[in-house]
């Protein structure tokens, strides 16, 4: 019986440990994606830096809601989702100037390309 009781106990250390990691990668991932995504639409975009660091929170935050809500067992996913996208829309356009979100909203979405130059000169 007491063998059984360690065995089990060992096993839950190691299910909790394993799955801590996980989450510590997952989050680690979502950071370093925010960074490149904020920097670079502020290259492009040229935001100040206080606005920066409030979009990286922003979108810190709704990546992990999504996050959250994709794994929770007996929600609605997908209603979710679209409550979080439509609340971090929001408060975008609180933080950004209106010029400023339509560029972001833009490059965000595909809706211009960054790449190709309106205009060349030959």
């Amino acid at each position: 019986m007491k063998k059984i009781i360690i065995t089990l106990g060992i096993l839950f250390a190691a299910v909790a440990i394993s799955t801590a990691q996980e989450k510590g990668i997952i989050a680690e991932v979502l950071r370093n994606s925010v960074e490149l995504k904020v920097d670079s639409m502020q290259e492009i975009i040229g935001f100040e830096d206080k606005v920066a660091l409030k979009l990286k929170e922003l979108e810190l935050k709704y990546l992990f809601d999504v996050q959250k809500a994709e794994t929770c067992f007996l929600c609605n996913t997908s209603k979710r989702i679209k409550k979080l996208q439509s609340a971090r829309e929001e408060r975008l356009q609180e933080i950004l100037p209106r010029d400023q979100y339509v560029k972001y909203y833009s490059i965000e979405n595909d809706l211009i390309n960054i790449d190709t130059p309106i205009w060349s000169i030959d």
